[in-house]
């Protein structure tokens, strides 16, 4: 399997956020706590980025697998497009898998029960999007559970992670980590309703019963408007709330270069040229906050050294 190829299929791209929910944990636990457990929190990336690309292999090769129409199979998948073996794609596959069982067994070990629950959850929920008697991408539920598992378990899993032997990871800690990462949760299900408006003929072919495909394009768009206007209005109110440093409503200055970024994508809804710029819009909100809420825990640092 050439470069190429193995870039497409293990979407290796979109394992940047990783790093950025590992960046959002450690700027989180050090406005809250003062510390970070580097090791942990790191290992922890390691195995994220691992499993991340396993998944990506597996939801392409049961794509493929699945697909009811040979169009698909044909002109769409990069595996057919490819001619690529099914063996050779297995393989890779499966090797990818060695190194966050490896790396998650350590952790379990050292760490405990609770890493163990979120894995398997993780994990679970990846399995499942594309495979089973009925594959969360063949239902109403897929946006919005992949929207939360991405946005909310592995940022969870980080601050849990990094707060290894502190004593401090307990329910309050959860729900703050779980109402932190509430504006990038709405942003990345406004770019799982723009997939699924794009894909919306090709998912009716291959039987897949998708939100999109349940409400109507639509009320699809009009659900993906109000998801991005909370994900605008979470980030200012937190602030208020000192639920994140003050120095994030900054954010809102990039708001209307975002919105420009939707709107041709609100106009016309097309793979290749729409869609990229909604994942552009999600990635500018997301980075930015990410990146604010670490200058916020940079900042208290400072403060308290002095």
């Amino acid at each position: 399997m050439d470069r190429k190829l193995f870039s497409e299929l293990s979407e290796i791209k979109t394992t940047t956020l990783d790093l950025a929910w590992l960046i959002l944990a450690i700027g989180f636990t050090y406005l809250n706590y003062e510390t970070f457990n580097f090791f942990y929190g790191i290992l922890g990336f390691i195995a994220v980025f691992f499993i991340h690309l396993f998944i990506n292999f597996h939801n392409n090769l049961m794509d493929y697998r699945n697909s009811k129409s040979e169009e698909y199979r044909e002109k769409i998948s990069t595996i057919g497009i490819n001619r690529e073996s099914l063996a050779v794609v297995k393989k890779w596959m499966y090797g990818l898998a060695i190194f966050p069982l490896i790396i998650g067994a350590f952790l379990v070990y050292k760490t405990g029960w609770f890493t163990l629950a979120l894995g398997v959850i993780g994990v679970g929920i990846g399995l499942l999007y594309s495979a089973g008697p009925k594959p969360l991408n063949s239902t109403m539920f897929g946006e919005a559970v992949v929207a939360i598992a991405i946005t909310q378990l592995i940022p969870l899993t980080y601050v849990y992670l990094g707060l290894v032997g502190i004593g401090k990871f307990d329910s309050s800690t959860a729900i703050s980590v779980i109402l932190v990462s509430l504006p990038n949760t709405f942003a990345a299900f406004c770019a799982e309703l723009a997939n699924g408006t794009c894909d919306l003929e090709a998912d009716v072919k291959n039987g897949r019963h998708t939100l999109v495909g349940t409400i109507g394009k639509a009320n699809a768009l009009d659900l993906f408007k109000a998801s991005w206007a909370l994900a605008f209005l979470l980030i200012p109110i937190m602030a208020i709330l000192k639920v994140v440093p003050y120095i994030t409503l900054l954010l809102v200055l990039l708001y209307p270069n975002i919105w420009d970024d939707l709107r041709p994508y609100l106009k016309e809804q097309v793979k290749t040229q729409t869609y990229p710029l909604v994942i552009k819009a999600v990635t500018k909100l997301a980075v930015g906050y990410i990146l604010l809420i670490a200058v916020g825990a940079i900042i208290k640092l400072i403060m308290s050294i002095f």
